[in-house]
């Protein structure tokens, strides 16, 4: 009898996880986490009913439910995947004592396991270990050498421990596979007003603002916020500067960041490279 119950419970199991399943795969996330919650009422040692159960809250960025339902996966099944996930949602509540403690049972585990190297090279970065960042990171490479990821974060290390060369070769090298990459673009053109090289700068600021709507909006959205009274002083100053026939570079430099507040980005970045114009010209 007990066997005949036991059989039937594995069964309802089983159809309410493969119906959570069919939910998941249609997108409907509510539906999944109820049929998933039945299937633990039935079986509370059900380990991959746990795990996906967290990563819908994963996905639904409710990292304190996400952590418990990895943490009971864990009471069922010592797992990789729980271990790793556990850690993720760690790092992203700013626990990063509790996500180093996770990666490195991930990584007793499988020594490979790359994103785990590569979250802990931002654990590190994040609590300025910046040796170990770099070390973790570097692991990533051993691994998969072309991991853009990995590169891009390697890049960032090198700009904020000031070693600027390394990260500028770097960050072209990635520019080369991935032109549209917003954040390098962004960072390309600090690199390069760092250093002088304002037509570097100009080409790759122009680059961010074409291809980036998000930027735009938030350029609409700025000018929105500022005061009328505000608007007529900058609008003013605008104006005063475009109708000099030969503005110095300071003015020029004040004129392209006026724009950004009154008129579009597209005219900032053209005064930028009449500046950028202008400068080349000088050092000739």
């Amino acid at each position: 009898m007990k066997d005949s119950n036991r059989e039937r419970n594995r069964q309802a199991v089983l159809l309410l996880f493969e119906q959570a399943l069919s939910f998941e795969k249609n997108g409907n996330q509510k539906l999944a986490l109820e049929k998933y919650k039945m299937a633990l009422q039935i079986d509370q040692q059900f380990f991959d009913a746990w795990l996906n159960a967290g990563a819908i809250y994963t996905r639904q960025g409710k990292s304190d439910k996400a952590i418990v339902c990895y943490q009971r996966a864990l009471v069922s099944r010592d797992d990789i995947r729980a271990h790793y996930n556990l850690a993720a949602e760690y790092f992203k509540t700013g626990n990063y004592v509790a996500a180093e403690k996770c990666l490195y049972t991930v990584l007793k585990m499988d020594r490979r396991y790359l994103q785990a190297h590569l979250l802990l090279g931002y654990v590190f970065g994040k609590t300025g270990k910046n040796d170990k960042a770099e070390l973790s990171i570097k692991n990533v490479l051993k691994i998969e050498p072309e991991n853009y990821q990995a590169q891009t974060a390697l890049a960032l290390l090198y700009y904020h421990t000031h070693r600027k060369d390394l990260a500028a070769r770097l960050i072209q090298a990635q520019l080369a596979k991935k032109p549209d990459d917003r954040v390098l673009q962004k960072l390309f053109a600090t690199l390069s007003m760092e250093k002088e090289d304002l037509k570097s700068a100009t080409r790759a600021l122009k680059s961010v603002v074409d291809r980036d709507p998000v930027l735009k909006s938030f350029y609409v959205s700025l000018r929105e916020t500022l005061k009328p009274e505000k608007k007529k002083v900058i609008s003013a100053q605008r104006k005063a500067i475009q109708q000099k026939k030969s503005p110095s570079r300071k003015e020029l430099m004040d004129l392209s960041l006026l724009q950004f507040f009154d008129g579009d980005p597209k005219e900032a970045m053209e005064t930028l490279e009449k500046l950028a114009q202008s400068v080349e010209k000088f050092k000739k």
